[in-house]
């Protein structure tokens, strides 16, 4: 049974396709065309034009490159491959707004929901020894999935002439070798591998909650609890229906059957009497032998005791391509949700006196700023300000601002000066830096370097008061950790650098990450004033404050057990 014709929902999994498609920002003119990676059957075309109501068309290779050879020079070819199917919340005309660039090709790859879960890879020697445990994150893992998990593919028609076309991968592959201009954008949310039975049960018994809870489908009245039936299917009365369930047109269920949702009995199929069908979904025209038993399956054809829950993939026909003509205009994706920590008004109130405080303080502090950059530029060759990618909440990069310290190739040297690092963790710090200039040193130790940073406050990248930005390569260390301190704004002071201990050349890495951790917990707008009150006290964190003055004594700052952090 091809995959396009199988049961989902009330229609057909191409029916369901199609109508994404219809909120495209552009018409269709070419049609819908399916190009099938398997020996085609003889009714195969007759199944795709009633799963698709007439609006999809098989085609071979050679018919594809016809209809290629034919498109105008501002056609554009929109490649999905359906046994990648996105979430049902995933909007085509929004995924696509502002992506649709008659120049360059666009590969959406789906990258999984998932963010705060890590791929590690261990580096082993030739006995078996660990060398190196390396741990990636979604974005640092995206390249691994581009040509397994490729999900749409957009790109000029002109660019596709004369290539064959058998997978998204080997068309992303046949296409960079021609010189395509080319980028990945990561596919929101999950995606289901639908050669897999349990993709296609999930996704199933989700849109049958939804079209259930509907109530209007038309040609369909609910019988039951949670049970929509087509008008014209049939079910004895005698038979037994456990929804949430969807029986579609022409099909029956007999006497003493029993139907166990969440499941689909496709058109014209039939569960014949005292069969048993449960969390599975029927292909159209089916048939469920008497007495038989289908559990936990994707079926189609005869059906005798096939109960388990596993069970042959149907064909899959991989593409569906469509050419599409000129672009449109939709809203944008919402950006990925990260957790935050703290009350909704602790928020606004932390953000706006960040506002003030920092647009304030760089009006009062413009002349030493000023006095600061001039004698940067006297003292050494190099920009006055050093630019460093941090992560700020939710993972996402931004340039982090301080008065360059150190010579101006310090960064290139640091991999040499490793051996003699100071601290544990991944940090780095050496009391005798080398490339520290003497201005820097001086800088250093009054905390002046920090200053540029009232800037990233002002832009929204940084707080006032909160964990201190660290760059990936940092955040790669503890999961836990990491997760805390990217659902938080990083700070310029916080909790670490007031109350960690008084001999600052130990660096113990776990002190970090107890208080960045810590501050999330217990994060208020309270707690960051009495941060801000205790920086100023201690200039800038010169001497140690006890946790206990600055944490609420009613909760324990200790970190979680299990490895998971919980958020305030």
């Amino acid at each position: 049974m091809p995959l396009l014709a199988l049961p989902f929902g009330t229609g057909s999994f191409l029916g369901h396709l199609l109508s994404r498609l219809e909120a495209l920002p552009e018409r269709v003119p070419g049609g819908v065309l399916v190009l099938p990676r398997f020996p085609v059957p003889g009714d195969y075309a007759q199944r795709i034009r009633d799963a698709g109501r007439q609006a999809a068309c098989p085609v071979d290779a050679r018919q594809l490159s016809e209809r290629l050879d034919a498109c105008e020079a501002g056609d554009c070819l929109l490649a999905v491959d359906a046994q990648r199917f996105p979430a049902l919340d995933a909007d085509f005309r929004a995924l696509l707004n502002g992506r649709l660039d008659h120049r360059s090709v666009t590969h959406w790859v789906a990258v999984g929901a998932h963010t705060d879960q890590a791929r590690e890879r261990v580096e082993c020697d030739e006995d078996g020894g660990i060398r190196r445990i390396e741990r990636l994150y979604p974005k640092a893992a995206w390249p691994e999935v581009a040509t397994t998990g490729i999900f749409l593919t957009f790109a000029p028609a002109r660019l596709v002439r004369g290539v064959e076309v058998g997978s998204l991968a080997a068309l992303r592959t046949a296409l960079s070798s021609r010189g395509a201009l080319s980028q990945d954008v990561a596919l929101p949310g999950e995606s289901g591998d639908l050669t897999e039975p349990p993709a296609v049960l999930s996704l199933n018994e989700e849109l049958i909650g939804r079209q259930i809870r509907h109530r209007r489908t038309p040609g369909y009245v609910l019988q039951g609890p949670d049970v929509l039936v087509s008008v014209r299917a049939r079910v004895h009365p005698a038979a037994r229906l456990i929804g949430p369930l969807i029986i579609q047109e022409g099909a029956s269920v007999a006497e003493q059957a029993t139907v166990v949702g969440p499941s689909v009995l496709g058109a014209g199929s039939r569960v014949q009497r005292a069969a048993v069908v449960a969390q599975s979904v029927l292909a159209a025209g089916s048939v469920v032998a008497p007495r038989s038993t289908l559990r936990g399956r994707v079926a189609s054809g005869h059906c005798l005791a096939c109960a388990g829950p596993t069970g042959g993939a149907p064909d899959t026909p991989r593409l569906r391509l469509t050419p599409l003509e000129g672009r449109g205009r939709a809203k944008r994706w919402p950006s990925e949700r990260v957790p935050r920590a703290g009350r909704a008004l602790d928020r606004a109130a932390k953000r706006t006196l960040d506002f003030a405080l920092a647009a304030a303080s760089l009006v009062v502090l413009s002349p030493l700023l000023a006095v600061v950059a001039v004698l940067i530029k006297l003292e050494s060759r190099g920009p006055v300000f050093f630019v460093h990618w941090r992560e700020q909440r939710g993972g996402r990069e931004f340039p982090c601002l301080k008065f360059r310290t150190m010579v101006a190739d310090a960064h290139q040297r640091q991999r040499e000066l490793y051996k003699d690092n100071e601290v544990d963790g991944p940090q780095f710090k050496l009391n005798r830096d080398p490339r520290v200039t003497a201005l820097g040193k001086w800088l250093r130790a009054t905390n002046l370097d920090e200053l540029p940073q009232l800037i990233n406050v002002l832009l929204g990248h940084m707080s006032l008061v909160g964990p201190r930005p660290s760059p990936f390569r940092e955040n790669q260390i503890c999961v836990p950790w990491r997760r805390a301190r990217l659902s938080v704004r990083p700070g310029i002071t916080g909790l670490w650098q007031i109350c960690r201990s008084e001999d600052r050349s130990a660096g113990d890495f776990h002190e970090w990450v107890y208080y960045d951790v810590a501050y999330v917990r217990h994060f208020s707008f309270w707690l960051d004033f009495k941060i801000l009150v205790a920086t100023v006290l201690t200039s800038g964190g010169r001497w140690s404050v006890p946790a206990s003055w600055i944490l609420p004594r009613r909760r324990p700052a200790a970190l979680p057990s299990g490895g998971e952090v919980s958020m305030a």
